[in-house]
């Protein structure tokens, strides 16, 4: 116990180095702030390691005794938010989380130098699972001349560059990120950036830019990112990393004008194809005048509606209780009769009798629709039920947008007020609700103009997110038009990426 509580008061000691550590504010300047920073990021994790490595040489380590090497890392979880764990030779692994996890780290690139003896930190490490970012900091554990395990943190990094930005309260006309070999950017002031590639991802001047400052200690850059930026640089003191501080000197360079003619041509087209569909339903009910008492006549007018309308999936008679009784095509007819009186739509049209566009919903038929409804009415002009067709997204926006004269690496997207993601060229992301999805918890700058987005009707913005297909980080310019229907309106957003190679 003795040993015990003197590791653990040496660990406290280390761990407490850092919040000792004397800081600066933008006051002193950006190359004295760069500086202290740079240093400031290195002794944390210095002393990580440091923390690790005396852990490592304790009684209960050398034994490979996890209940008591926990003790040791519950201490330096208490102060740096990361998970921890103890790993085995062979990989397996114990963590505070899980004790014995019964998963395996021997795939990892940094596992067999860490077996060879030699420390690891700083490694990125991102998470499929869970989506978190990290840098790992390991120590190999030795006892008789043979490594028998090893000691190690994953650091969380969205969490760091939070300490970092309350630590230092960097400017907002500053923009702060640190730097790998490879110009990933390993912790970042704005959090998306965090993993994002800066000599893949920005420009031509920045790419240039950060390549010769990735071969200095410190110095001085100019680049074009949303425009012109002044960013002083140095190398941290043990790791591979370099601590930058960048200023905006000039203006954000303008969306592009084609980016807003894009637009400017795809939404009529979408407008005009939602007014035809609409128009022709009233139409055939108009024209066709079925009667509501006679099932032929009914089916005759869905008939109708899906012959005029090529791109719609199916058509529907729905009684006043909500029964959905006949649907065309016949393709499914397994689902008539089924009870959607709880549906949004039918319960609004059923309150008030007009035309009725749904907001998007997951369709008995197992895809996300809207709804276009009309009601119909017997000869005594009372409500009857509902003619209304169900419309897949995707399958009226896909050929529109292959009509269109949009670039081809322009990506489009379409968003409810609510947040709710109606169409994506990525079709992983149709259906999302952009402000509760877990997909997009991490992305800030994201939520944040998604929630301009969802206010105005139209606009101009960017945000940081994955390229389509990807775990790549990138930014995207973006324009936004509104159209919709009977009072339902959809934000139609238009992205490129401005900083590709």
């Amino acid at each position: 116990m003795k040993t015990l509580n003197a590791v653990l008061l040496a660990l406290g000691i280390l761990i407490s180095a850092c919040a000792q550590k004397e800081k600066t504010g933008l006051a002193a300047g950006p190359e004295a702030t760069v500086n202290v920073a740079a240093h400031y990021l290195d002794d944390i994790f210095m002393n990580t390691l440091a923390s690790l490595e005396l852990a490592a040489m304790t009684p209960e380590a050398k034994s490979g005794d996890w209940s008591g090497i926990k003790p040791y890392l519950e201490k330096l979880a208490a102060d740096l938010p990361g998970a921890y764990f103890f790993v085995l030779p062979d990989g397996n692994y114990y963590s505070l989380e899980m004790d014995y996890t019964n998963l395996n780290l021997s795939n990892r690139p940094y596992f067999g130098s860490l077996f060879k003896g030699e420390a690891v930190i700083g490694f990125p490490v991102y998470s499929r699972s869970t989506g978190k970012r990290s840098g790992v900091v390991a120590a190999p554990i030795v006892a008789d001349r043979k490594i028998i395990g090893a000691l190690g943190v994953s650091v969380f990094l969205d969490d760091l560059h939070t300490k970092l930005d309350r630590d230092f309260n960097f400017s907002p006309h500053y923009l702060w990120y640190v730097l790998d070999p490879l110009g990933i950017a390993v912790l970042a002031g704005e959090s998306d950036l965090i993993f994002m590639n800066t000599l893949t991802r920005g420009g031509v001047s920045m790419r240039e830019a950060v390549s010769d400052a990735l071969k200095k200690e410190s110095g001085v850059m100019t680049y074009e990112h949303e425009g012109l930026m002044t960013a002083h640089y140095r190398k941290l003191p043990n790791l591979n990393w370099w601590m930058v501080l960048a200023e905006r000197r000039g203006a954000a360079p303008e969306v592009p004008l084609k980016l807003t003619l894009s637009l400017d041509r795809f939404v009529p087209d979408l407008k005009k194809r939602l007014d035809g569909i609409d128009a022709s339903i009233r139409k055939c009910i108009t024209e066709m005048d079925p009667d509501l008492q006679h099932e032929p006549e009914i089916r005759e007018l869905l008939v109708a509606i899906l012959h005029d309308n090529q791109d719609i999936v199916e058509s529907n008679f729905i009684t006043l209780d909500g029964i959905l009784r006949y649907i065309e095509p016949a393709d499914y007819k397994n689902f008539e009769n089924t009870d959607i009186s709880m549906q949004d739509h039918v319960i609004a049209l059923r309150k008030d009798p007009k035309p009725e566009f749904s907001s998007g919903f997951m369709a008995v038929e197992g895809f996300l629709s809207v709804d276009l409804a009309y009601p119909v009415f017997d000869d005594k002009k009372e409500l009857f039920g509902s003619v209304s067709v169900l419309i897949r997204p995707e399958l009226l926006i896909d050929p529109l947008l292959k009509m269109s004269k949009i670039p081809a690496d322009y990506e489009l997207w379409i968003m409810q007020p609510d947040g709710m993601i109606i169409y994506d060229q990525d079709k992983d992301e149709i259906g999302k609700m952009l402000f509760s999805d877990p997909a997009y918890a991490g992305y800030e700058s994201l939520l944040a103009l998604g929630k301009k987005i969802a206010a105005e009707p139209n606009g101009e913005g960017n945000y940081v997110y994955l390229a389509p297909g990807s775990d790549e980080r990138v930014v995207k310019d973006v324009v936004w038009q509104t159209t919709g229907l009977h009072e339902r309106e959809w934000r139609v957003v238009l992205g490129f990426r401005p900083y590709e190679k």
